[in-house]
């Protein structure tokens, strides 16, 4: 899962590749994209609900040509912390892993929205956390439940 905030910074500090994100084809969306824009990293829109399968052949484009994906794996509406297998279905689309984003914050105002957005208090401690995991498994939804348990874990809940 990567935070809006921290994956910019991150990403264009430690990866080599650019960075292709999927972000909600939502109005919410389309200011979290302008901000991504702002940044350097290119979006692509769509979700489970809108444009989802239009949304998985662009990122396995980007990828295919050399850019990292972005995504938050529970999607655009939650519930909150549920690893959706889209991710699933990309990293094997492309053949790529799947490195988890974990961030904890020390101390965050959190925002009464259904993902509880964080902002972390300014000069606090943040942790960060970076881990290749498998993909393969019996079924998606078993691999699914692992990866959102571990994602849980890295992000300290």
């Amino acid at each position: 899962m990567i935070d809006s905030f921290f994956a910019p910074i991150i990403t264009q500090r430690y990866l080599n590749l650019p960075v292709c994100a999927l972000i909600s084809a939502s109005k919410d969306g389309g200011w979290l994209a302008a901000f991504y824009k702002l940044m350097g990293i290119r979006s692509v829109r769509g979700s489970s609900n809108r444009r989802g399968a239009e949304a998985l052949v662009a990122l396995a484009r980007a990828m295919r040509a050399g850019a990292h994906a972005g995504v938050t794996p529970d999607g655009p509406k939650g519930p909150r912390r549920e690893f959706k297998p889209g991710v699933l279905a990309l990293a094997r689309i492309t053949k790529r892993p799947i490195v988890l984003l974990g961030v904890h914050y020390h101390q965050a105002w959190r925002l009464r929205s259904w993902d509880q957005f964080a902002l972390p208090v300014p000069f606090s401690r943040v942790d960060l956390s970076l881990e290749r995991i498998s993909h393969e498994g019996v079924d998606d939804l078993s691999i699914a439940e692992r990866i959102g348990r571990r994602l849980s874990e890295l992000s300290g809940e």
